[in-house]
């Protein structure tokens, strides 16, 4: 009987140890949901500063837990801009890196988190938070005096495994794990692509690639201003009032600017992932002379009411003033 009961764990134990080896495969863009540990702000965080994370819900599967809720991580400040002259608001992009585990790190990528204050020069009360792009995110965020941007501890988002991988099982999910996993995956289910919801048809990013929708809604402010959106000091495109276009972009962090004014030029740091689409708003605040140009962190919703007055934008055109645009113009040559 003993060697039965021992040839019984045996079998068991072989049987584990099989099913160990095989599980669990969890594919690259799978989504989990993370939360900030402590309190990050545009006051105190600057670009390029890292902050906790940890999971905030547990990763199952084929019914077992590969990550556990509380998982350690870190994430990155892509851009951190306080209020600006003008009422510009406060702007504030948050990057997911990893997460720690026994086995090491665990990549992510694609995390949508962005905040900014109210356009004007009061301080708000409530803070305008959406995404990147579209994801209906359990932020509690405000803007504090003074117009800085705050996103509190407990803040949740939806980020991705930026590389497939295997991971040892933990054991066997409970319900309550596999309720909070049914809603991280039908929350990513419905951010996998932002493209697919536009009121306008915006097709797939290329292969390996992100791209952002920059466009500006069409308004009464600013009715005959445009602004070129630039890149590294190459203009990609005219956001006109009304106007949009869609610019491919290869992974990593991208830096662009706007301006109306010299002294008002706006820039706004993105974090591009590939397969991911993400929306940035132009628009016009109060500025010295004329109104100053604004590029914010947006969502496909907020492209979506604007999609009815929307057009696909002109080409960049030179922005450089009459004066300068004459003197660098060749001379004419003389009339025979």
């Amino acid at each position: 009987m003993s060697l039965s009961l021992a040839g019984g764990i045996g079998c068991a134990a072989a049987a584990a140890a099989t099913e160990g080896a095989s599980c669990c495969q969890v594919p690259a863009g799978t989504p989990v949901e993370v939360e900030l540990v402590d309190q990050i702000s545009t006051k105190s965080q600057k670009r390029g500063d890292t902050f906790a994370i940890r999971l905030a819900a547990p990763l199952v599967i084929d019914g077992r837990v590969v990550l556990r809720e509380g998982t350690p991580g870190v994430g990155e400040v892509i851009d951190s801009t306080g209020p600006g002259i003008g009422g510009k608001p406060a702007t504030m992009v948050l990057a997911a890196d990893y997460l720690t585990t026994s086995a090491g790190q665990v990549p992510l990528n694609a995390l949508k988190l962005a905040a900014r204050g109210h356009d004007n020069s009061t301080p708000a009360t409530v803070l305008e938070i959406g995404g990147i792009a579209s994801l209906p995110m359990g932020v509690a965020g405000v803007v504090m005096p003074g117009g800085e941007v705050v996103f509190k501890p407990g803040s949740v988002a939806i980020a991705r495994l930026a590389a497939g991988m295997t991971l040892p099982p933990l054991g066997r999910a409970t319900r309550r794990d596999l309720a909070a996993a049914a809603s991280v995956s039908a929350l990513g289910e419905a951010d996998a692509d932002a493209g697919e919801t536009a009121a306008i048809p915006i097709p797939p990013p290329p292969a390996g690639e992100g791209q952002i929708v920059f466009f500006r809604a069409k308004s009464l402010l600013g009715t005959a201003q445009w602004f070129n959106v630039r890149e590294n000091g190459k203009a990609l495109g005219k956001l006109g009032n009304g106007a949009y276009f869609i610019q491919p972009e290869s992974p990593g962090v991208h830096n662009f600017t706007a301006k109306l004014e010299p002294e008002l030029k706006d820039r706004l740091k993105i974090q591009v992932d590939p397969g991911q689409t993400y929306f940035v708003e132009g628009t016009l605040t109060a500025g010295l002379v004329l109104s100053a140009a604004d590029l914010v962190p947006s969502t496909v919703d907020k492209f979506n009411k604007a999609a009815k007055h929307l057009k696909l934008a002109a080409a960049p055109a030179d922005d450089k003033p009459a004066d300068q645009a004459a003197s660098a113009a060749p001379a004419a040559s003389p009339s025979p």
